[in-house]
């Protein structure tokens, strides 16, 4: 989805559900429908894109299995879940933090014209600020910024991990940033869309005298249902 249709789906998302929501929310203490504790279900379409730079240890007595990377691809994947958090009002002002889990299955495949090596993700676990502003009784726009951590995984070249004992298994961390806007449209109820990138750190993975250095980037369109438990 590029930048034009993301704008205009949200503006999309912001007149249906403004008009669906005919019922009056209700509000937290500052008279806001989005303050307090929340809980939500989300669903993501994510793309996770990874560079790759690669070198030959030349460990005597091994053979490399790769000869450099000469092409790569990657796709889009659908994942979900679960999301938590906290907020307080201050007049149209809006300041909260949250915590977010989700599973999601991109992956980049790189290769040097006969050899394949994949890496894939496997979960993501986000604590975000976030600093919005009301702009009517029901509806809200938003900036997100925070840490991002991803569970990342290979099975080596050609995807023979169980034959080397290799376990390629680990988490990195990032900083992830974005925006987005919820509208209540039911009691205690509110949808949510936004848009987050993130830069995480590289990743180094050993595969006999392989060596890949992992360089991932990912980007995230979620679509959340949130309560509100005032």
């Amino acid at each position: 989805m590029t930048l034009n249709q993301l704008k205009k789906s949200i503006a999309l998302l912001i007149g249906v559900l403004y008009i669906s929501g005919a019922s009056t929310a209700n509000a937290g203490e500052d008279g806001s429908p989005f303050e307090g504790i929340y809980v939500g279900l989300a669903a993501t379409k994510a793309t996770f894109e990874a560079s790759a730079l690669y070198r030959d240890a030349m460990v005597e007595d091994q053979l490399s299995n790769f000869n450099g990377v000469t092409g790569s691809s990657h796709g889009d994947s659908w994942g979900g879940g679960l999301l938590a958090g906290y907020g307080l009002n201050y007049g149209p002002v809006y300041f909260g933090a949250e915590a977010v889990f989700l599973v999601e299955k991109g992956s980049t495949t790189f290769t040097d014209g006969t050899t394949d090596i994949r890496i894939a993700k496997s979960n993501t676990f986000d604590i975000n600020a976030r600093v919005g502003f009301t702009v009517s009784d029901k509806a809200m726009i938003y900036g997100l910024g925070g840490y991002t951590g991803a569970v990342l995984k290979s099975l080596g070249t050609n995807g023979i991990q169980e034959e080397r004992g290799l376990d390629y298994n680990k988490r990195v961390t990032g900083f992830q940033f974005g925006g987005g806007v919820e509208i209540a449209v039911m009691e205690n109820i509110a949808a949510r869309m936004e848009y987050t990138r993130a830069n995480i750190n590289d990743a180094v993975f050993l595969d006999g005298t392989d060596e890949f250095t992992f360089q991932p980037e990912t980007s995230r369109i979620m679509f959340s249902i949130v309560l509100h438990m005032y």
